[in-house]
């Protein structure tokens, strides 16, 4: 792949349009400094308001800032598409690009609006999951068929989501590029497991519906009737704290759940792990199993599309059914009281990890369909 450019030419002006200023910080900040590497790019960055979003702008990001809707409320999506168009008019993007489902919507129609020359659309999970009715399922359907018309190229994370987008015929078979997903491999080294007392099971991830906090809260239950020793910490923020934060209390599980807010020492969290977990109802490719698999660390998650094409349960972590806690609860107290086992698996996973997923890898993918798009500029 080259990424060199003729100096004379006019930079490509592209924006990624994400929702929350945290998901920027995380899938966005290294990605968006390899794409403007290239200099064939100026890459900037749209997202909710927060704290990370002066971080970004201190390491020379361009960030502008629009609230975007989580559900679909119609009042905040109109708001969201017409404030993303009056950006998308002021400065004249050569390429969008959108992430996840309710951004992808926004974001596409704000772009057929104000005649954006390239939309790009990365799926990060389907907006259903596998609990959702068939109904609803048929509707969503419905509507990425239609949004898929408003972009050139969608880009995915997992092949099972590729396979379900040909299979339900949401977008013509051109258009569908897998990227794969990665983190910067460096950032986490694998350490000898630390003695902790008790064991520490970790769940790093945004206090939302769709992460499934309750399927752990119901295990930690029976973990504790069981006498099992054990200590779970939460590191993450989101709407949904205090509501988890009172039922922990009202459940009597203060003792064994710490709830710690958002983090930035995720790398040192995990290598002071036991065992982690990721309970979601739906991923793209998690982060949270790959950083666990780069640390040596593993990992037990719920049997779900993204989180089944991050690793090969029984060899690099485990699955268990989804919302099975009576499953998970075995399976924690199963690793828990064998160590050896643990190491084992946590070997394997390293080495599976490394070489299916460093961001850079997935980053340079990106910028190769970048590349080939921007021939249409010409």
């Amino acid at each position: 792949m080259s990424n060199t450019c003729n100096n004379t030419d006019r930079k490509i002006r592209v924006l990624d349009i994400i929702n929350t200023h945290q998901c920027a910080r995380e899938l966005l900040d290294h990605r968006v400094a390899q794409v403007n590497a290239t200099g064939r790019y100026e890459n900037a960055i749209s997202c909710g308001s927060g704290e990370f979003v002066e971080v970004l702008r201190s390491k020379g990001h361009t960030v502008y800032v629009i609230e975007n809707p989580r559900r679909l409320s119609p009042i905040q999506l109109i708001v969201c598409i017409w404030r993303t168009y009056r950006l998308l008019r002021t400065y004249k993007f050569d390429i969008i690009h959108t992430h996840s489902s309710v951004i992808g919507l926004t974001g596409r129609l704000a772009a057929f609006m104000a005649r954006v020359p390239i939309v790009i659309h990365q799926v990060h999970g389907f907006y259903h999951d596998e609990l959702t009715s068939k109904f609803k399922r048929w509707i969503f359907t419905k509507a990425e068929q239609i949004l898929s018309i408003f972009a050139d190229k969608i880009l995915f994370q997992n092949p099972a989501d590729v396979e379900e987008c040909i299979r339900q015929r949401i977008a013509p078979e051109r258009k569908l590029v897998l990227v794969g997903n990665g983190i910067q491999i460096d950032n986490f080294k694998t350490e000898e497991e630390p003695e902790n007392d008790p064991p520490i099971i970790l769940y790093t991830t945004r206090m939302e519906a769709v992460k499934n906090h309750h399927m752990l809260f119901k295990a930690a239950k029976t973990l504790k009737e069981r006498k099992v020793a054990f200590n779970i910490q939460l590191a993450g923020d989101g709407e949904l704290m205090e509501e988890y934060e009172k039922w922990v209390r009202e459940n009597g599980l203060d003792e064994h759940i710490s709830f710690l807010g958002y983090r930035e020492d995720i790398p040192a969290l995990i290598a002071n792990a036991t065992v982690c977990v990721l309970l979601s109802l739906k991923e793209g490719l998690p982060r949270g199993i790959i950083e666990a698999a780069v640390s040596g660390r593993v990992m037990v998650a719920t049997d779900v599309v993204g989180n089944r094409d991050t690793m090969i349960d029984g060899e690099t972590g485990f699955l268990v059914p989804l919302n099975d806690a009576e499953a998970l609860a075995d399976k924690i107290e199963w690793l828990l009281s064998d160590a050896e086992l643990r190491t084992r698996i946590g070997l394997q996973a390293r080495k599976y990890a490394l070489k299916r997923f460093d961001e850079k890898v997935v980053t340079e993918k990106i910028i190769d369909v970048y590349n080939a798009m921007a021939e249409k500029l010409k």
